[in-house]
């Protein structure tokens, strides 16, 4: 993305935009100054309704193919650094599979597939875990 390679992206199918968190942009070297003023409530897993701070268009390279993406822009922890979402399949004529943890979708010379690690999505997966359970009282 944007000249830059970026680890711990989940790919979601049940959503309708793609997401970049606000750490993740500054990392690549853009600021708040570069998003579209965008204020959009988004609800999460358990019903929280954080605000997107703005939109973001970054070109993005995934399996020899390069398009402009658009993301939302929010800030607030994560274990993900992007999550792209039904638009970017949509973009990518993609084929996402949850049981494989990989994404096929067609390229000029082929299909292309990229694969998940499931290491990485294991560890990811309880960070995600430990932020939403809350302790005991």
């Amino acid at each position: 993305m944007a000249s830059c390679t970026v680890r711990k992206v989940l790919v979601d199918t049940g959503s309708s935009v793609n997401l970049i968190m606000l750490k993740t942009i500054e990392n690549m070297g853009f600021s708040e100054k570069d998003l579209q003023k965008k204020t959009i409530p988004l609800v999460g897993f358990s019903g929280e309704t954080p605000n997107s701070l703005g939109e973001i268009v970054i070109p993005t390279y995934a399996g020899g193919i390069n398009n402009q993406v658009r993301y939302l822009v929010i800030d607030g922890p994560s274990t993900y650094n992007v999550i792209p979402r039904r638009p970017w399949l949509h973009i990518m004529k993609a084929v996402p599979s949850t049981y494989h943890q990989c994404v096929k979708f067609p390229i000029p010379w082929g299909v292309e597939k990229i694969r998940g690690d499931h290491e990485e999505a294991r560890g990811c997966y309880k960070r995600a875990l430990k932020c939403t359970t809350s302790p005991p009282t």
